[in-house]
């Protein structure tokens, strides 16, 4: 009888469910979308009911399509979103779940730093909007009600997938060093920073290790999934930590980029990076170690604007058409620089007020050349990350991932700029769920530890490489010099 682990990837778009083997392979890819509330006042939010229907519409599938059999699953373990606040409570149990990109919390967040100006000695991290501790603090003050019936605060829809598996309260060290409330170098809570501001610590869950036995299913959900009693779950990892296991990330200095609609720079690391503006630190699940995340405002929201400001309207594929047109124009767009912060952007530097730009229009200038400089000047961001913030040390190979790793053109940009070989595994869509399936790898003893998973799976997989060209490398490293001078030159127009 084969065995399976399954596991469940909780984002912001959809419930993602695959059943994993002993060779890691991955069958029984399932998705269901979610919806997300958009409020008059900024309410970013989503409905933790629809979560769990998703997993057990997931469930139902490996059941009745697949023919898995319940004793088949021999473990149970979790991914998703964090930054989360979610309110598990029986008066409130429809209660919706505020997300990580609900950022109504400005005022709570710079109280915070007020009162604790030192806070990111502890954590590791400032406190954002974002964070989970100001929207306990703005709860506090405006849903005093649901606070006092909260039987416990989660902070990852993958706790309530777990709660609503096992009736238990965890969450994982990833997930935690979001919140503004865990020690970084101890793993541990810090009670004293919910003390100061009036919080119930009761109301904090348990933490445990991504591979940690949390609990097994209880009879309620062996009757709505169709899971064993017996079924061990794990508590798994918030997605940033099986980001980084998935792309085989686990060893002091290894790096990869992510290429999304926005972007970000991350790195492993044994010591937290010194305070570096906009960088935040997390938890891995490897103990001991950390992942530095450079964050970029500007990346495919960028490429998006370039596609449909300089591709021809006479096609049915633009993005295929803004290829051509940037390969039509030299290594260097014949001189134009293009800086990219059409959104603004927090890292290296944060300003909110910054602009795009476009330098060095001639006569001659072509609407290639503007189409190809967007994206030198994107991929030269992600340089200025791994200059001023990632040891790559003797690493070579950068891996990529995100939907932009789909652009070929993209990819070979980036390895010219950066003189390194760009690998692009062959599908970053599950790759988080394979991430944290080597949580269940070790806790069977299918592996001995997360590095052997690591080489043993994910250095050998699937992926497509993109080799640095040295003669339009040189060239790169001559030109980026006037990128770097673009932002400080035009910073006092911005002010």
């Amino acid at each position: 009888m084969k065995e399976y682990i399954a596991v469940f990837d909780i984002g912001t778009t959809a419930v993602k469910g695959v059943l994993i083997d002993g060779q890691a392979a991955i069958i029984g890819e399932y998705r269901v979308r979610v919806n997300t509330y958009y409020g008059k006042n900024g309410e970013v939010e989503q409905c933790p009911a629809d979560w769990w229907e998703g997993m057990k519409e997931i469930t139902q599938k490996w059941w009745s399509v697949l023919n898995i059999e319940a004793k088949q699953v021999v473990a149970i373990t979790f991914t998703g979103q964090m930054e989360d606040i979610i309110s598990i409570s029986p008066t409130y149990p429809n209660q919706k779940a505020i997300l990580y990109s609900d950022n109504r919390f400005e005022q709570e967040a710079a109280y915070i730093m007020k009162r604790l100006p030192n806070i990111q000695a502890e954590t590791g991290n400032i406190i954002r909007s974002s964070t989970p501790l100001a929207k306990l603090l703005w709860m506090k003050e405006n849903r005093e009600e649901l606070m006092e019936n909260t039987q416990c605060f989660v902070f990852s829809s993958k706790d309530y997938g777990i709660y609503k598996l096992t009736n238990k309260f965890v969450t994982d060290p990833t997930t935690a060093a979001t919140t503004g409330m865990m020690n970084l170098h101890t793993r541990a809570w810090i009670p004293v920073i919910m003390e100061i501001f009036g919080l119930d610590t009761n109301k904090l869950p348990n933490l445990c290790g991504s591979e940690e036995i949390v609990g097994y299913v209880s009879a309620s959900a062996m009757e709505e999934t169709g899971f064993l009693q017996t079924t061990p779950v794990l508590c798994g990892s918030g997605d940033a930590g099986a980001t980084a296991m998935g792309v085989a990330a686990v060893h002091q200095g290894d790096t990869y980029f992510y290429l999304g609609t926005t972007g970000w720079a991350a790195m492993v690391q044994e010591i937290i990076s010194p305070n570096i503006q906009g960088m935040f630190h997390l938890a891995h699940i490897v103990p001991h170690l950390t992942i530095s995340i450079a964050p970029l405002l500007n990346a495919g929201n960028v490429h998006g604007w370039a596609v449909e400001t300089f591709a021809s309207e006479d096609t049915d594929d633009k993005n295929s058409a803004f290829e051509e047109l940037v390969k039509e124009a030299p290594v260097g767009s014949n001189g134009l620089f293009f800086l990219p912060y059409i959104h603004g952007e927090r890292c290296p530097m944060q300003n909110s007020d910054a602009k795009g730009a476009f330098w060095g229009i001639g006569p001659k200038t072509s609407k290639s050349d503007m189409a190809r400089a967007v994206m030198e000047g994107i991929c030269f961001s992600y340089k200025q990350l791994t200059d001023l913030i990632i040891d790559l040390g003797d690493n070579d190979v950068l891996t990529l991932i995100g939907g932009g790793s789909k652009s070929a053109v993209w990819c070979q940009i980036l390895a010219d700029i950066l003189g390194l070989q760009v690998r692009v595994p062959a599908d970053s869509e599950y790759m988080p769920a394979l991430g944290i399936s080597a949580s269940a790898f070790v806790q069977l003893g299918w592996v001995d530890h997360y590095y052997a998973f690591s080489e043993r799976f994910l250095r050998t997989a699937e992926s497509k490489m993109y080799e640095p060209n040295r003669l339009n490398h040189e060239v790169y490293e001559e030109i980026y010099e006037t990128y770097l001078k673009m932002y400080p030159s035009l910073k006092g127009m911005y002010e």
